[in-house]
């Protein structure tokens, strides 16, 4: 049942505990700045759909279970470490406004919080709420951000091809004896082998040498199979874990039209053919299941397996304190590129949008520049490709582009040429929105001294001259004119405080 925390203050904390040499250290380290002003920013009530409302026991203080958690990620330990402090070191109890008494969590209730959180999504929340709160309290300068990307992985295993096989199927199997014993008895007790031994313990297929890998594949496909058809339709069928197997077996095997026998020294002789075959490992797709124990993992070739996190940090110099105002979690096999937008659309959202987002050349298309100019944000980042030799010529001495032309992505404002004039019109293309048609004065035009340079052509009622830009194309020839001249270089470098420090 969810119960908020006491704001009550009481006599048994630990500053009042200690002798007042001690308590004056207390009151000068970091766990009094993060009692006053990081403990204070968790707003308890976001948590409240993550509890019964008029049922249960009253919850551990939802400050104190998120509160080891982030102390948990800012010293770097593993839960076993984390509830080892909070049980026995006095920063902890005064970080975190506890009495000795109080400072005792089980290991399943974090983990149960964790659970509940990531279920219903009260992370991103969270994040969110807690952020906002930082960002107003220090008045950070917004304006300026970076964004970069790190790959992480779940705390557990990397399995191969046949591992992912093995560990899935065994999975299933325990939870249907343990959910489902009668069903459960329907399994071939040459299957059953392949994958537990007599106790119920698991081991790697028959503790098989990894030169075996490619022949036990093939087995493990037809035991696949052979378990989708006998537990489809059943009982078993609403188990998440029979769903990785089905997951299994749509991504990694073939249903073909003939039954496909065991040879004659594969372990499933005596199970009967099936009509099923495993896929090339080329036509298996990055999204596929790498664990059945973190189903959202996927894999890169380039990375490995696991997820994609997308963070923005300010990067303002004039802040004492920089922020992390946004991370998101892609997949790994997926493109930088397709994160830039999102992570500026909630931005937007949550009014934290910057004037300037700096990124690498992965974020820098000409299609993510443009709708980030569309929002109000340039997106400051290299082109992609070899670079170009711009020569730096004055525009009264060369040939004019649309690049020359100041053209509002958002057509709020009128056009200006490189000679100072604003357009008359302008509109979008209908079928090409990222074209935009510019008319200008005639008479204005025949009279400025780039009128022989400029790409504009006089328009069918001859009284004005027309130019159809390009955005993208136009976005990218300044971007690279940038480059060559130099200006673009001061202002990338920043970007280089995202890149985690390199190892010798």
């Amino acid at each position: 049942m969810y119960q908020k925390r006491s704001p009550q203050s009481t006599m048994f904390e630990t500053s009042y505990l200690v002798a007042e040499a001690k308590a004056k250290r207390l009151r000068a380290s970091w766990a009094e700045t993060f009692r006053t002003r990081a403990l204070v920013l968790i707003d308890e009530d976001l948590f409240a759909p993550l509890y019964c409302q008029d049922n249960g026991r009253p919850n551990r203080p939802v400050q104190t279970v998120l509160g080891v958690l982030i102390l948990k990620d800012m010293f770097n330990l593993t839960d076993v470490e984390a509830l080892e402090r909070l049980e026995f070191d006095l920063l902890w109890h005064h970080a975190l406004s506890l009495e000795p008494e109080e400072a005792h969590l089980p290991q399943k209730t974090l983990h149960n919080f964790r659970a509940r959180m990531m279920a219903h999504e009260s992370g991103p929340l969270a994040f969110a709420s807690v952020t906002d709160r930082v960002v107003e309290v220090l008045g950070t300068n917004l304006s300026q951000q970076r964004l970069d990307s790190t790959q992480v992985m779940s705390n557990i295993a990397a399995l191969t091809r046949l591992g992912v096989f093995c560990e899935t199927i065994r999975l299933f199997l325990t939870r249907l004896a343990d959910e489902h014993p009668r069903l459960y008895g329907r399994v071939a007790s040459g299957l059953l082998g392949r994958y537990l031994r007599p106790d119920g313990s698991t081991t790697a297929y028959q503790d098989a040498r990894s030169a075996d890998g490619p022949r036990r594949l093939s087995v493990c496909a037809r035991d696949v199979y052979r378990l989708c058809t006998c537990f489809g339709g059943t009982a078993a069928e609403s188990m998440a874990s029979f769903g990785l197997v089905q997951r299994l077996l749509e991504e990694q095997c073939e249903v073909v039209e003939e039954k496909q026998p065991p040879s004659n020294d594969d372990d499933d002789t005596g199970d009967g053919a099936v009509p099923v075959v495993l896929k090339a490992p080329k036509k298996v797709s990055g999204t596929s299941l790498q664990s059945p124990h973190d189903p959202d993992a996927t894999y890169s070739k380039r990375k490995g397996k696991g997820h994609e996190v997308q963070v923005v940090e300010t990067c303002q110099a004039d802040n004492v304190t920089q922020v992390i105002t946004h991370v998101g979690v892609s997949e790994v096999c997926g493109r930088d590129a397709q994160a830039a937008i999102p992570a500026l659309e909630n931005l937007a959202q949550r009014g934290l949008q910057p004037r300037e987002l700096v990124a690498d050349t992965a974020y820098g298309s000409a299609d993510n520049a443009l709708n980030a100019e569309r929002m109000g944000t340039e997106l400051v980042s290299p082109v992609a490709g070899s670079a170009q030799v711009v020569e730096e010529v004055a525009p009264e001495s060369r040939p004019l582009t649309g690049a020359d032309f100041h053209v509002d992505a958002r057509l709020e404002d009128p056009a200006v040429c490189p000679g100072g004039h604003f357009a008359t019109d302008q509109r979008s293309h209908g079928k090409h929105p990222n074209r935009v048609q510019l008319t200008f004065d005639g008479e204005r035009c025949e009279s400025c001294p780039l009128f022989q340079h400029c790409p504009a052509q006089l328009n069918t009622d001859g009284d004005g001259y027309v130019l159809t830009v390009d955005l993208a194309a136009a976005n990218l020839e300044r971007r690279r004119r940038a480059e060559a001249d130099g200006t673009f270089a001061p202002r990338y470098r920043i970007r280089a405080g995202s890149e985690p420090p390199t190892r010798n």
